[in-house]
């Protein structure tokens, strides 16, 4: 393989940060929604179920976006020893019925350890990419709200 120069337009500049800068990232993010905003509105909502303990400790959460109709499930997490118990679900299921009462008509999210999991409560697979993280595949799921 050769190491051939890219080709880059007359007066750009390309950079390669392997440590980018903070704010690089929420640029790019709003630059984009504003070239989404010229075809379709854009409205972008974001809310964190919390569960806690008796004691105040965080034993389980979800942390949501809502977009366009669809609420993406960027985390989940439930402590160990509250797994098993309808944590998840009730998380789960109160993230949903906000974002329904929101005006979202699906859910969608990722996963490549708990496919089973959220099959049991209504998702189905619409992707798949294999080998990702090492020798295990990341599953798509959605689910219909409405």
């Amino acid at each position: 393989m050769t190491n051939q120069p890219l080709s880059v337009p007359i007066g750009l500049r390309l950079t390669l940060d392997i440590e980018p800068p903070s704010g690089f990232r929420a640029e790019l993010g709003q630059l984009i929604n504003t070239f989404h905003a010229e075809t379709v509105p854009f409205e972008i909502s974001r809310f964190t179920v919390r569960l806690d303990d008796a004691e105040g400790r965080l034993v389980g959460g979800v942390s949501g976006v809502m977009a366009w109709g669809w609420l993406f499930i960027d985390a989940v997490w439930v402590h160990a020893d509250r797994r098993g118990q309808g944590a998840g679900r009730a998380l789960l299921a109160h993230a949903e019925s906000h974002a329904a009462a929101q005006g979202c008509h699906s859910v969608w999210l990722d996963t490549f350890q708990a496919r089973g999991f959220y099959e049991s409560v209504g998702y189905s697979v619409f992707g798949t990419l294999e080998d990702y993280p090492g020798e295990q595949t990341r599953w798509f799921l959605r689910k219909r709200l409405k």
